[in-house]
């Protein structure tokens, strides 16, 4: 058993057990870190010898899900940058400890919002959840103990004279274009940038390739007054440049806490708000199921509110 220092900084543990070598290694550990893993994997030899059920850590529980799981997922990318930011809380620790390390992850991050905190604790309780049920790691439900926090919804809908000012506020007018083009259309920020033929624009209807998160949505008909922004698709502006006239034209017009995802949303809103039923607005925002869709339905009440009071 030992721990050494790798040539390019990291930390590698040996430790023999039941017969069998296991090495473990990270470049995120200290050397106390290091010796925590070495302490724990002796445990384990011990248990193992004692003929008790081997104790799995959250480390090697992520590591299969990184693997197994994370490569089918849509958002892969930044599912395994969450994940890594996980690391330094659960070095060396059992996935019994998950409760324990989920009430250490609030205490550290406190001064984070609720859904930044909740992206460590939703994979934690997966993980939690796929080593009792999936790989038979334990027989405890773990992932029960896990709670969220409660979050408050971020999502804003922007008026037309909003949208309009936002517009006004760039002083490029590529900008100025793709601020209506996602408000009329709800298409995604990065959906938006893969469009790179005009070939995709025919009879006044957007073509969309079936990849990534749009992948059910084929083509979405334009309203006329971004029929003639689509067919300048692509844009000559890059990313960095409509964020920062992004930026500027939050400032400008107050309007600083909005997202540009918000201009999706105010799509949606707009749709459900002129009348069209649900299952329609699913279909042209491409989303995968209804439950996405029907964080819009209390806008049809309050819709159906505002014309009520007009009666007489």
């Amino acid at each position: 058993m030992s721990v050494k220092r790798r040539p390019e900084g990291s930390y590698e543990v040996t430790v023999g057990i039941g017969g069998t070598t296991v090495r473990r290694s990270s470049r995120h550990w200290s050397f106390a870190d290091a010796k925590e893993v070495e302490r724990r994997l002796l445990i384990e030899a011990r248990d193992l010898a004692a003929g008790r059920k081997r104790q799995r850590t959250i480390a090697e529980a992520l590591e299969r899900w990184l693997t197994e799981h994370v490569p089918k997922l849509k958002a892969a990318r930044k599912t395994r940058g969450h994940a890594a930011q996980l690391l330094p809380f659960i070095t060396g620790r059992t996935l019994a400890e998950s409760p324990q390390v989920w009430a250490e992850i609030k205490a550290e991050l406190a001064e984070k919002s609720p859904a930044t905190i909740n992206h460590k604790g939703r994979i934690l309780r997966q993980l939690c959840n796929l080593a009792q049920r999936e790989w038979a790691w334990t027989d405890e439900s773990i992932g029960s103990r896990i709670k969220l926090l409660r979050e408050t919804p971020r999502e804003s809908f922007l008026t037309l004279a909003q949208v309009n000012s936002l517009a006004k506020a760039c002083t490029m007018r590529e900008a100025r274009d793709l601020i209506l083009f996602a408000a009329y259309t709800g298409v995604r920020y990065g959906q938006m940038f893969s469009i790179v033929g005009r070939d995709q624009v025919r009879g006044g209807v957007l073509h969309l390739d079936r990849t990534g998160k749009t992948a059910r949505l084929q083509a979405l008909p334009l309203h006329q007054r971004v029929q003639g922004i689509a067919k300048r698709l692509p844009m000559p502006i890059t990313e960095k440049q409509l964020r920062v006239q992004w930026t500027g034209a939050r400032a400008a017009t107050g309007l600083s806490h909005v997202r540009w995802h918000d201009l999706r949303h105010t799509c949606a809103s707009w749709l459900v708000q002129a009348g069209v039923p649900l299952y329609e607005v699913m279909q042209l925002l491409g989303h995968s199921t209804m439950a996405m869709t029907q964080r819009y339905a209390h806008l049809q009440t309050k819709h159906l509110r505002a014309a009520v009071d007009k009666l007489a």
